[in-house]
């Protein structure tokens, strides 16, 4: 007969596998990260994400203010290797935007609709940017996005909530303090704050 899980049991497993995975994630990243280091971090992350059910869409809910719906796992003493599980609100959207850090989504709740691009000017004008689209992506369930801090997505959600991602930060996002978010339609940028409102989950370092 199998015996219910407890959820102090979910959480020490869960902390106990994003720890693991964590520490190898540091050592791919010694000496920096490109894209080839990038996917191998995303390997890592996607294995992590697989276990759906230390990742309960009830224990982490839209959070109400600020201006993410994010949850903290960890984060180093100095800000680098934030690993959090998002989970916005069904129907929400962002505008493209950079992470001024690398960042690695996968899906694991809801389906998150991606719009990826690229930018046609050389950046040598402040404040102007020029962007099109390059690319989409359905993340859902398994499914990855891999972003050096140059590289600009936007997010779309639809009504198919809940949704619960897990995203990993080369720097907390809030300590992220150069994020730019782009007007395609007056070809600009304008430098957003550091993320608020995050909260710490059950367990987190």
């Amino acid at each position: 007969m199998n015996m219910p899980v407890s959820a102090n049991d979910i959480v020490a497993e869960r902390m106990r596998l994003a720890r693991e995975m964590l520490a190898r994630v540091r050592k791919l990243a010694d000496g920096g990260v490109d894209r080839d280091r990038l996917k191998q971090i995303t390997v890592e992350m996607q294995g992590l994400a697989a276990r759906r059910d230390l990742f309960p869409v009830e224990e982490f809910p839209p959070i109400e203010g600020g201006n993410a719906s994010m949850y903290r796992l960890s984060e180093d003493p100095d800000h680098r290797f934030a690993l959090y599980v998002v989970a916005p609100a069904p129907g929400g959207f962002t505008p493209p935007h950079d992470h001024d850090t690398w960042a690695v989504i996968v899906g694991m709740h809801g389906r998150e609709h991606n719009k990826l691009y690229r930018r046609l000017d050389d950046g040598s004008e402040p404040g102007v940017a020029r962007i099109e689209q390059s690319g989409e992506l359905d993340v859902v369930a398994g499914v990855a996005t891999a972003l050096m801090p140059d590289d600009i997505h936007s997010i779309h959600l639809g009504d198919d909530g809940p949704h619960a991602n897990l995203h990993l930060y080369g720097m907390s996002v809030e300590h992220c303090l150069q994020r730019k978010m782009y007007s395609r339609s007056k070809n600009s940028y304008k430098v957003f704050p550091a993320a608020t409102g995050v909260q710490k989950a059950r367990g987190a370092d």
